[in-house]
Order: structure tokens, then C-alpha cells, then sequence
């Protein structure tokens, strides 16, 4: 049986659409069903209107009183859910209603025990959005990967709103949400083996209004922060830092060295300079931030392999370090000043876009998500 949680704050005029159209796909889904409508007190009869439903339609209708939230709406929906799947959808229709049965398709095709629609993976993507919330949604998940790099891992769409569970890897499970990425939260703490993505096109919002604001992206940065503690991908971030520290001071003190005492030109010292801070890197994480991970790790990170990771992840934030030394000489800086401004440029670049693939080499279980194909 399949449990649908729909939570809801203010969804009068589409509930009803949303409602039939979940009841037509499911349907045609050929499995049992039920509607959970999670009602956070609309005063707009949200719940009244979806409780007139339940005598034509498999609609439960639960109405909290005094708590709001998306992420806890779906926690309680869940807690009274028949079904041996539960899953999660957006009231407003941004969530076609057709794609659930494609979920519910992959993750019994694959034998997964999560099936996440996503924006990001090949064939998804977003309508109606503007180049502000594009980024702004695309800087969301880099520094959801890069905050977490282990535990989202295994998705391409982290927030998306959009899933099935198979209920079994969520018992004995307390779901602490905060905020309204419940995916987060399912990603960290359930004992699922296998992941399913399934690409979809996130509609825009033709009814009602968006509940987004600058509440729920402190919310989200928290959580992450929550869950980082939980995971200990917090702590490992914290070795991981003073490694960095080692790294850009042997890097410095290279670059010094080699151009100011030892005479060699500047276009020949940072590339060398840059290799060596590369080096301690990997001899940095290995003896101080992943210790002992490598021993265990599905794939051995050989020297060989960890320099060629390294190499790859590092690369454009190198350029871009060497670019602005080369800048700060130019206009007179004195060479290891030049050299700190390089590697303060680089920090954010590295942490969106070098950290994850960085982390990855020493991963201890393998990537766990397959695709599936087709989008809607």
C-alpha cells in the first residue's frame, strides 16, 4: 500500500485538483492507496475542503493545531500512514501528481528503498523559474554537497520535496527535521541500502502563494549543521580544515622559498609550488582527516588515485589561485601577501565545487543511487 503525505498551509483553491488527479494516477497504479492531507490549520479551509473529499476519494485528513512546518506535517502524516511505501508531495501542483506512479515504478523495478524525483539529474528541470532563483537554488545544493558530502553523496537533488520510502528503513527511526527539506533528514538517519532518481520537470505555481522565505534558508543551513553534527562529518570537516591550513602553508612557504631565495621565475615556482601544496594534502588528509577510512574504502585510494582525484578536483581552483597571485604581483604586493590573496579566492571556489569529489575518494561504501529513465 501506498501512503502519500501531502502537506498543507493554504491550499483552498487547488486542494481539490491536486487530491483528484493524486486519485486518478494511484489508481492507475494498479496498488493500494491513501491521501494523508497534513493541514497545519489553514484558515483558508484548506482541511475542510479536502475532508469533504473522503467519501469519494481514500483522503485521511489530519489537522494540527498550534505547530507548523512542513518537515514535522510529513513526520505526522507518516506516524499514521497504512502503507508499507510512504512519500511526500507538494500540495501546490509544482509536484505533477503523474510522476508519483513513476517513483513508485522505479523503486519496485530497482528494489530500492528510495525513489527521489529530481531537478538535476538528466532529463529534470525547473519551469518558470527566474535566473535569481535558479541560482540561488543551485548555491543551495553545492553547499548541501559540500556541507555534507558523505551523506548526500547518493542525489543529485538533495531538496527535493518530491519522494518514496519503502516504511521499513524508517522504523525505530526518530526524524528530527528542521526546516522543510525533509529529504535531508531521510537521507541522514534511515537504513536504506539503495536509491532510485527519477528526472522531472518542477512546474510553476499557477494557485496560491510560495511559503519560501528567508526563515526557511536559515533553517536549512542548521539542519545541515544538525545533521553534520549527527553524521560526524562536522568533526571530519574540522580535520579537514586544519589539513587545508597545513596544505596553503607549505604551499606558501614553497612559493616564497623557490622565487625569492632560490631565484626561479614566478611562472615556474607557483606551478611546482602549487603541486607540493597538493601533495601534502593528500599525505595531510591521510595521516589527519579520513585516518583509517582509506583501509576500508571500496575502492583502496592508492597514491596514484588520490593524486589523479586531487589533481581533477583541485584543478580550476588552482587557476584561479595562481591568477590572482599573479594579479597581486602585478600591482606590487609583496609575494606572500599575493599568495594568501590566492588562497582566500579559492576557499569558497573549493568548498562548492572541490569538496565533494575530494570526500568521494574516501568514501567507505559505494555510491548507491541508480537512475531511472524518462521525465514529466
Amino acid at each position: 500500500m501506498i501512503s502519500l503525505v501531502i502537506p498543507t498551509y493554504n491550499e483552498a483553491a487547488v486542494i481539490e485538483e491536486t487530491l483528484r488527479r493524486s486519485a486518478e494516477v494511484l489508481g492507475a497504479c494498479g496498488e493500494p492507496f491513501e491521501l494523508i492531507v497534513v493541514d497545519d490549520a489553514s484558515p483558508d479551509g484548506t482541511a475542510e475542503r479536502a475532508g469533504q473529499l473522503a467519501s469519494e476519494l481514500p483522503v485521511r485528513v489530519l489537522r494540527r493545531e498550534g505547530e507548523r512546518g512542513l518537515a514535522t506535517a510529513i513526520v505526522a502524516g507518516w506516524k499514521i500512514a497504512r502503507g508499507d511505501v510512504v512519500g511526500v508531495m507538494d500540495a501546490d501542483l509544482q509536484h505533477p501528481p503523474e510522476v508519483v506512479c513513476r517513483l513508485l515504478a522505479a523503486l519496485r523495478a530497482h528494489n530500492a528503498d528510495l525513489a527521489v524525483a529530481s531537478r538535476y539529474c538528466p532529463g529534470g528541470g525547473t519551469e518558470g523559474w527566474s535566473w535569481f532563483r535558479r541560482l540561488v537554488s543551485y548555491a543551495g545544493m553545492r553547499v548541501g554537497a559540500s556541507a555534507l558530502p558523505w551523506t548526500l553523496a547518493e542525489t543529485t537533488d538533495s531538496g527535493s520535496g518530491m519522494f518514496l520510502v519503502r516504511a521499513r528503513v524508517l522504523e525505530g527511526i526518530e526524524l528530527r527535521p528542521l526546516g522543510f527539506k525533509m529529504l535531508l533528514e531521510v537521507l541522514a538517519r534511515a537504513r536504506h541500502q539503495s536509491l532510485v532518481e527519477v528526472p522531472y520537470i518542477f512546474r510553476a505555481r499557477q494557485l496560491g502563494e510560495s511559503k519560501l522565505g528567508a526563515r526557511q534558508y536559515v533553517e536549512y543551513l542548521l539542519h545541515l549543521l544538525r545533521i553534520a553534527r549527527s553524521s560526524g562529518e562536522l568533526r571530519t570537516w574540522i580535520l579537514y580544515a586544519l589539513s587545508g591550513l597545513v596544505s596553503a602553508l607549505a604551499y606558501i612557504s614553497a612559493l616564497n622559498e623557490l622565487a625569492e631565495h632560490a631565484g626561479w621565475p614566478l611562472l615556474l615556482a607557483l606551478p611546482a609550488s602549487i603541486v607540493l601544496g597538493l601533495l601534502v594534502s593528500i599525505v595531510a588528509d591521510d595521516l589527519i582527516t579520513f585516518r583509517g577510512r582509506g583501509a576500508s574504502a571500496v575502492k583502496p585510494p592508492s597514491l596514484g588515485g588520490r593524486l589523479l582525484g586531487y589533481g581533477r578536483a583541485w584543478l580550476s581552483g588552482a587557476f584561479l589561485n595562481a591568477g590572482v597571485t599573479l594579479l597581486g604581483r602585478s600591482i606590487g604586493l609583496e609575494l606572500w601577501v599575493a599568495a594568501i590573496l590566492g588562497v582566500l579566492a579559492t576557499l569558497p571556489w573549493n568548498f562548492l565545487f572541490a569538496v565533494p569529489g575530494i570526500w568521494e575518494i574516501w568514501r567507505m561504501t559505494p555510491p548507491r543511487r541508480v537512475a531511472a529513465t524518462g521525465n514529466s
